[in-house]
């Protein structure tokens, strides 16, 4: 449940809700930083009031995720020497990103949630896959090269993350 208590609170990303004295909602907002505020007689515990905030809280994710992900991916491709075609913010729940053919990137949203080390990690996956487009032993070599080693450990260190929502 999104209440009085919800935050955020991750290395790229800080969200929080605050009581207000308007009767209004209200957001505020800065690369890195949203500040919901709700009105004093807010009921968080109505179904209505939960998908209202479950909206409001995507569309920061969204607009904050907009505004990080495609930047950190122009980094650490140039870092790396990967080239892609474009990249699209998604809020997929299930897969924290995915490369097509065309080496087009999809990112979830859902990326601003994880430690940086993570949403790297997911991003450097992605871009590997502009060059290997399957998980064979060429393609752990190539995400091993640009994780000094780590991949298969950042893969299972993944694995115990899952969207909130």
């Amino acid at each position: 449940m999104i209440d009085q208590t919800f935050h955020i609170d991750t290395d790229v990303l800080q969200m929080s809700l605050r009581r207000g004295t308007d009767r209004k909602f209200y957001v505020s907002t800065k690369p890195g930083t949203v500040i919901i505020t709700y009105p004093p007689e807010t009921v968080f515990s109505t179904p209505e009031m939960q998908r209202f905030l479950f909206k409001a809280v995507t569309e920061q994710l969204r607009k904050q995720a907009r505004g990080y992900l495609p930047g950190r991916l122009g980094q650490l491709a140039g870092r790396y020497g990967f080239t892609y075609t474009g990249v699209k913010i998604n809020s997929a729940h299930t897969r924290w990103g995915s490369c097509s053919s065309r080496r087009s990137i999809n990112l979830s949203l859902f990326l601003m949630l994880l430690p940086s080390h993570l949403s790297d990690y997911v991003l450097l996956h992605e871009l590997c896959h502009t060059r290997e487009m399957n998980h064979g032993p060429r393609f752990w070599t190539l995400m091993d090269s640009v994780t000094d080693g780590c991949a298969r450990a950042l893969r299972a260190e993944l694995r115990g993350f899952h969207s909130p929502f």
